[in-house]
């Protein structure tokens, strides 16, 4: 279903009082507000920028179980997120893929210690396996990773997990939930909570696009802000104690030559106890992560220069390669909503979710992660029923199809010759309002090649000023802002 913006606002404005509001449209908003609608919800979503705008868009772009937790003997969380991998496979059909990872090993401990986890791995998978884990040998790997050679790999374990384009899918979600009933509106800010005897009643909001502020009536408020909900929590008190420890990882992306062959990358274990990653990804290769904790909650938020020397120099230690700062094309960078525990390392901390509700009624969920995002929404919609005052049957979205069809819109950047008239359709059909949105999510240019995204950022900004009926003011503010912010998804002195 078309996402035109104009038409959610009218909606929104005038279809009230609500039975559900949600606040924040990444993948757990997003989530949520397609679970209520397809339980017959009157269901409203606000998203103070764009959908996906944050975390969700910054993923390592796995769809996975989360291999590396059964170490931490999360095997629970495991089983559960590998059930939901194969039902997203099955939803997003043809934009999730099957994917091969290698883990090189160099030490007979070593590989029947990660033999031993992946084995199990299969087994938590059940009847949801995408095939069986394989041992490679030390001659295959080489063969088909030469680099591997120079760390002295004896051979390599290979398993399966899911590759995808999140900002891609976060759309799906968002065109689904409006399939379905649900009104869906970006760059829409709360201002504040509405109360009648303690309880909230209401959102008053703002229009970012005019500036215009109004209320809405809704029995049933969700913060599913991410890692921003602590301070939503603040609007409602003042008092609220933070519950997230937001920590930041980062992503730097390469040409695709620098990694041969069909298979993804991985190394369990670095020195601050993160894996690394080298993931093939829309024609480049991803290499990250780091874990750093974070103290100030940012929309965009920065690499660190350390952070970016942290992945060169682990990358060509951990995986023989000869990456340098000058062959990058982009970083990113993005936070994840941990929950707060007692440790230190970031790198430890949950990443299983929690729902709950606040003294006035504000629905709160916390963590999680993309592959989760469903059963997420499910157990939020499930503590809605059982807290009321919504009266109404939860729906089983287990097997709900998404509205995925985009052909290649989205997957690659645009060639000149059909940039306009991609710029005109996301305008038109995806809500996409800015120069950030189209070239950061509606399609990943700035995440691919931040150089490129830059050369064309004035002539999208032209075709959404038509599009929108703005000024040439407008349209050269646009670009002055995109590029300030395509700065920051390059290294230092690069432009």
């Amino acid at each position: 279903m078309a996402l035109h913006r104009p038409t959610m606002m009218q909606h929104l404005r005038e279809g009230g009082p609500w039975d559900v509001c949600i606040i924040g449209g990444g993948a757990t908003g997003l989530g949520i507000a397609l679970e209520a609608a397809a339980a017959g919800l009157k269901t409203a979503l606000i998203e103070s920028i764009d959908f996906a705008q944050g975390t969700s868009s910054r993923s390592t772009k796995l769809v996975h179980g989360g291999v590396r937790y059964l170490e931490q003997g999360k095997v629970a969380l495991v089983a559960e997120a590998l059930r939901e991998r194969d039902r997203l496979m099955h939803n997003a059909r043809g934009h999730v893929d099957d994917y091969g990872f290698l883990i090189p090993v160099k030490r007979r401990w070593a590989q029947f210690y990660y033999g031993v986890g992946l084995r199990l791995y299969d087994l938590l998978a059940g009847s949801h396996r995408w095939g069986r884990t394989e041992w490679v040998s030390r001659k295959e790997v080489i063969g088909r990773l030469p680099h591997l050679e120079q760390i002295g790999v004896i051979g390599a374990w290979r398993y399966r997990d899911g590759r995808f384009n999140d900002a891609d899918l976060a759309l799906g979600l968002a065109c689904t939930a409006a399939r379905l009933g649900a009104v869906l509106v970006n760059h829409c800010r709360a201002e504040r909570f509405i109360k009648e005897g303690g309880t909230i009643t209401g959102v008053e909001l703002r229009d970012a696009w005019t500036g215009d502020t109004f209320s809405i009536q809704s029995k049933v408020v969700v913060n599913a802000c991410g890692p921003a909900s602590d301070a939503l929590c603040r609007l409602d008190d003042p008092t609220h104690e933070d519950r997230l420890r937001p920590s930041q990882g980062i992503h730097l992306v390469f040409d695709a030559d620098i990694l041969k062959g069909d298979d993804a990358l991985l190394i369990p274990k670095t020195d601050d106890g993160r894996v690394l990653f080298a993931v093939p990804w829309l024609g480049k290769v991803l290499v990250g992560t780091t874990d750093t904790a974070v103290e100030t909650i940012q929309a965009e938020p920065r690499a660190l220069e350390e952070e970016i020397t942290f992945v060169l120099d682990h990358a060509n230690r951990f995986l023989g390669m000869q990456l340098r700062r000058e062959d990058i094309r982009s970083v990113f960078a993005g936070l994840r909503p941990l929950i707060q525990g007692r440790r230190d390392n970031t790198a430890k901390l949950s990443r299983s979710h929690e729902v709950e509700s606040s003294a006035s009624g504000l629905i709160q969920v916390r963590g999680g992660k993309w592959t989760t995002y469903r059963k997420m929404a499910e157990d939020t919609l499930q503590f809605i029923a059982k807290r009321g005052p919504l009266t109404f049957k939860p729906a089983d979205t287990s097997a709900e199809l998404l509205d995925m069809d985009r052909g290649e819109r989205g997957m690659h950047p645009p060639d000149p010759e059909s940039l306009e008239s991609a710029v005109r359709l996301a305008a038109q059909e995806e809500m996409c309002m800015t120069v950030d949105d189209f070239l950061a999510r509606r399609y990943r240019t700035l995440f691919l090649d931040a150089l490129a995204a830059l050369a064309v950022a004035p002539e999208v900004a032209r075709c959404l000023a038509e599009e929108h009926g703005m000024d040439d003011a407008w349209t050269q503010g646009q670009v002055q802002s995109f590029t300030q912010l395509a700065a920051h998804y390059l290294p230092a002195n690069t432009l």
